[in-house]
């Protein structure tokens, strides 16, 4: 049955924004952005029942239905973490309509793509429900997804309209090696957008942003309660440190995947036997561009960052790199450039290998 939606919407910005935009772009709706199947779960289901679903599709956000087949709320891997694991609530009886969010905000897929992807970056939203014109549930937007594929299309057209961005890299090339094309090829790409969309602010490093954050460093002895109850109140994956090095890192989809859905106990289980070895890292000289381009090309989600003498600084996810970037206004202007692409790519979707 389709899930039907009676809840708040954010409803395109057609009035005064839209009379400055072109024809194409009031015609380009949230379809473009390819919104994700909806993984459905009924409200009286458990949070155990509803992490093995998403395991097994290696999915990290699902849509709760009421009785009556309504949309009753959404729940995420950061959820089960927050609140089902740092709550030490059991999840074989703890229903999901207890710890999901109820009534989220909702997207109509006729409504502006622009719009909706702006809505996301104002509101901090990683996921947001897509309905059609009659109010049913159709997909899901996940930003880091539709980031990855808006850097994919302006590189595509850029690769297309102009050689500069070649020789570019080219030049980088013979001056640092291989290393530091990825970084001119997305600065040449995305610098001008980004000065001329906020501001002509220079693109702050890692270290910047991560200045005054919580660390989430986990000895790989710890024990996953006692990571779950760091990482949610950080709202950050763990790094798993020894002896001053990191070894390992362990984020919300692996706590729901790995340990919840498998019904580890929790106050049993190493984190270092659950985590994910020898993830890459990158130096908080790194800027926030750079970062963007890294966790595009490799599919992350999360990036550690480590001094070159191996000491841990702490961890970024694609969302800290939007934020950090500048405001929703900014990133109105760069995913409009990206609508405007007429290369439509099928790029995969983000799935996050740490």
């Amino acid at each position: 049955a389709s899930v039907h939606s009676t809840h708040k919407s954010v409803k395109s910005v057609k009035s005064m924004k839209s009379t400055t935009r072109s024809v194409k772009m009031a015609d380009t709706t949230v379809l473009k952005l390819r919104p994700k199947a909806p993984m459905i779960c009924h409200s009286s289901d458990t949070v155990l029942g509803v992490s093995q679903m998403l395991a097994s599709k290696r999915g990290d956000a699902a849509i709760i239905t009421d009785s009556s087949g309504g949309l009753a709320g959404i729940i995420t891997d950061t959820d089960v973490t927050r609140r089902v694991v740092a709550k030490k609530l059991p999840p074989s009886s703890t229903r999901v309509s207890d710890v999901m969010t109820a009534n989220p905000t909702c997207v109509s897929s006729s409504d502006s793509a622009t719009d909706a992807l702006v809505t996301m970056v104002e509101n901090h939203f990683r996921h947001l429900p897509v309905t059609d014109d009659n109010g049913a549930v159709v997909g899901v937007l996940d930003i880091a997804k539709c980031l990855n594929d808006a850097i994919t299309k302006l590189e595509h057209s850029k690769d297309k309209s102009s050689s500069a961005a070649e020789d570019a890299v080219k030049h980088v090339v013979s001056l640092k090696g291989a290393g530091g094309a990825q970084a001119a090829a997305l600065q040449h790409l995305l610098g001008p957008l980004l000065s001329q969309a906020f501001a002509g602010q220079s693109s702050p490093t890692l270290r910047t942003i991560l200045a005054g954050k919580p660390s989430t460093i986990a000895s790989p002895f710890s024990n996953l309660h006692e990571v779950g109850l760091m990482m949610a109140e950080a709202r950050k994956s763990a790094l798993v440190v020894e002896g001053g090095k990191m070894i390992g890192i362990f984020g919300f989809k692996d706590m729901m995947s790995r340990a919840i859905a498998k019904e580890l106990p929790l106050e049993l289980t190493s984190v270092s036997s659950v985590m994910t070895p020898n993830p890459e890292s990158v130096s908080p000289d790194t800027t926030v561009l750079e970062a963007l381009q890294i966790m595009h090309d490799n599919k992350f989600l999360t990036l550690p960052v480590c001094e070159a003498d191996g000491r841990v600084i702490g961890v970024v996810d694609v969302m800290d790199c939007v934020y950090a970037s500048g405001g929703a206004d900014g990133w109105r202007s760069i995913f409009a450039s990206a609508m405007e692409c007429d290369d439509i790519t099928d790029t995969a979707s983000v799935h996050s290998t740490h």
